[in-house]
């Protein structure tokens, strides 16, 4: 399992060689073993860790949630408040 600092830094990466536009990431991350809602591990239960980043929305920061497999850091989906996102 990788430990949850090291999700923030795959987070980062990803945002950073995607050229994703952020104020910040949450060093807080929710690790958790949940079934999982959206993407190719639908319905597979998996421990998964949570990271949240924030961008700047029209009322201020917004966050997007990314969640990845605890076991190996694979990014599995995105979550926003307009639903899931697929991640490439």
């Amino acid at each position: 399992m990788i430990p949850p600092e090291k999700a923030v830094e795959i987070v980062k990466d990803y945002l950073d060689r995607n050229k994703i536009d952020y104020i910040r990431v949450s060093e807080k991350v929710m690790t958790e073993k949940e079934e999982i809602p959206y993407g190719v591990m639908e319905g597979k239960e998996l421990t998964s860790h949570t990271v949240a980043y924030y961008f700047e929305g029209y009322y201020g920061e917004t966050p997007i949630f990314i969640t990845l497999n605890a076991e190996d850091g694979t990014l599995l989906f995105g979550a926003s408040s307009s639903g899931f996102l697929d991640l490439t």
